[in-house]
């Protein structure tokens, strides 16, 4: 049990603090208006075989029909393979039977599951709360029920640990996924489940075992971003500004109020706040002829292409050609660029690392770090907006 709870935990603390701090996520201040996701986890992975323990609590297995089929005592475990179109379980060597759905509930206060597969891409996960397992395309389909507390924890923690040592740069991060997922709730409705664990969504590769997540995500519990009309926001966010935020009509075509270019010094002193790509003149070039059909034979064009200058975000290169498309196409850290030559060598000097709409993570570390308070922050990478309590909020201004 000891080595469980080490193992999941991951601190260099006595094991009865790793208990309190574990405890902590039952405390949380709106548990009347608690939700449970249902997430796709593994989602990007095959396997036709893996194992499922009980690291913390109990778990009581049932089958599709929530007919119960076995209690799992902590460190208890069992191998899931695929056989014939259904899931066949082994204790051991003792075959359970087979099954076209399972359900694994966690029984009491607090329930951690471990899954784990061995092969190619071996994978060793853990999880809060519950899961499902069906097939689909002879591969195990998971989905893990799990308290959206939790799930926040779960997902700062696989976006951002390690970015910062300050508490309220992660209770920023929460609030900002709380209100992704509540805004997101049934993105994947007709595939079966809210959410998945990639990037098409939010990060979420495991629980969280990080103490300073924990305390962010209990002390934010159930706080959202809203617009003027107490609609739940688009949270957008990435690495670094470079210095200015994008209007986000900029880059998905579509204005919001919210989503406003502002300027942003406190992302100019970050890790990566610049950077810069170096190719042949030829090759510049070469590249905006092919692409886009760039008329570099015109004298006039070819020394806008060669001496491009961006103090201030734009959204065209020269010709017209969109800075996102020449992004995209040179897999370069952001569109916010300016082109100098020298000899024979273009080098692209560019700021900033993402998107550049809403919120710069490394800026709102600079903040916080300055002194400025989570609302501060929040207010000024979103404009026009307030935090909320998810308690606060009519059910017709969630997420459909």
């Amino acid at each position: 049990m000891k080595n469980t709870i080490r193992h999941i935990l991951e601190s260099g603390r006595s094991i009865s603090f790793k208990v309190a701090v574990l405890c902590c996520c039952l405390l949380l201040p709106w548990g009347a208006r608690a939700t449970d996701l249902s997430v796709r986890i593994l989602s990007s992975e095959s396997f036709s075989e893996m194992r499922f323990t009980a690291e913390l609590g109990q778990y009581r297995m049932y089958d599709g029909d929530h007919r119960p089929i076995l209690d799992m005592p902590v460190g208890h475990s069992l191998k899931l393979s695929i056989r014939e179109g259904q899931i066949e379980v082994r204790d051991g060597e003792e075959l359970i039977g087979a099954y076209y759905n399972l359900i694994f509930e966690g029984v009491g206060l607090k329930a951690i599951f471990g899954l784990s597969a061995e092969g190619k891409n071996p994978v060793r996960r853990y999880y809060d709360d519950h899961l499902d397992v069906s097939v689909e395309k002879n591969k195990l389909f998971l989905i893990n029920h799990v308290d959206l507390e939790n799930y926040v924890a779960g997902v700062v923690q696989s976006e951002v640990r390690g970015i910062s040592d300050q508490t309220d740069f992660y209770k920023v991060q929460a609030i900002i996924s709380r209100t992704y997922a509540m805004n997101n709730l049934h993105r994947h409705n007709e595939e079966g489940f809210d959410l998945c664990d990639g990037v098409h969504c939010q990060v979420y590769q495991c629980r969280n075992n990080t103490p300073m997540i924990l305390t962010a995500t209990v002390q934010s519990a159930g706080d959202v971003i809203v617009d003027a009309k107490e609609h739940l926001i688009t949270a957008a966010f990435y690495s670094n500004s470079g210095g200015q935020t994008a209007n986000s009509e900029d880059v998905w075509n579509a204005p919001v109020s919210y989503l406003r270019s502002v300027a942003d010094t406190f992302s100019l002193p970050m890790k990566n706040a610049y950077w810069t790509k170096t190719m042949a003149v030829s090759e510049w070039l070469g590249f905006l002829n092919r692409t886009y059909g760039y008329d570099t034979r015109d004298a006039k064009m070819k020394d806008s292409a060669l001496t491009f200058a961006q103090p201030e975000r734009k959204v065209n290169f020269a010709g017209g050609i969109p800075l996102k498309h020449i992004r995209n196409d040179l897999k370069l850290r952001s569109t916010f660029f300016s082109v100098t030559t020298k000899g024979n060598e273009v080098t692209l000097e560019g700021r900033g690392y993402g998107h550049g709409v809403g919120l710069s993570q490394e800026g709102v570390v600079r903040m916080i770090d300055l002194g400025y308070s989570v609302q501060e922050a929040i207010q000024h990478y979103y404009t026009d907006v307030s935090i909320k309590s998810l308690s606060e909020l009519p059910a017709g201004k969630l997420g459909d």
